[in-house]
């Protein structure tokens, strides 16, 4: 949903006083990435050997607005920890996604980002960030600016291919040496 987590616990639980509503979100949240570990979740088609194949010539990155726990336990459950470089996430930061897309950029020495995404927020994000979005349409969200849209996390791989970018950003000259930012809804 690419939620904050005072936002879930608001979502869920917003009847509640916030001291009340924080205690179960955490409670729910903490047992949620318990579980992720332990039982992992059903990938998308595709998605280790798209993930592998683009890790060979490009940088991954993850940036979320989750807790901290739940990309190391998505990692570790789904087994791609090893084709991703570093992560970021509003658990463990307490910043905006923006804030955190700069941050890992900035701490990872990163020249040409791109942010993969699929909501509003997604998109927000890298714009706040100045860097390239491309909408993962088969993902939870509607975006309607985008800078490039996969309908599936194949398609990346007719975007991104050994080593050079086969899709001109707007009037820009194609580059290389791209930086990927979270490659968008495993599962």
């Amino acid at each position: 949903m690419g939620l904050t987590f005072p936002e879930t616990a608001q979502k869920f639980y917003g009847y509640l006083d916030k001291d009340l509503r924080e205690k179960y979100a955490k409670e729910a949240i903490e047992e949620n990435v318990k579980q992720l570990t332990i039982h992992g979740g059903i990938l998308y088609k595709n998605v280790e050997e798209v993930i592998k194949e683009l890790s060979e010539d490009y940088k991954l990155y993850i940036v979320s607005n989750c807790i901290e726990g739940y990309i190391e336990s998505f990692l570790t459950s789904s087994k791609l920890e090893k084709y991703f470089l570093d992560f970021e996430n509003n658990g463990r930061t307490g910043l905006s996604k923006g804030e955190n897309i700069k941050l890992l950029i900035n701490r990872n020495h990163l020249s040409n980002p791109i942010y993969i995404g699929d909501t509003i927020k997604d998109r927000e994000a890298s714009q706040y960030a100045n860097i390239p979005f491309i909408y993962a349409s088969y993902g939870f969200g509607k975006v309607d600016n985008y800078d490039y849209k996969i309908d599936n996390i194949s398609d990346l791989l007719h975007i991104f291919y050994k080593g050079k970018i086969l899709y001109q950003w707007h009037d820009e000259k194609p580059v290389t040496g791209m930086e990927i930012l979270q490659v968008s809804e495993f599962y």
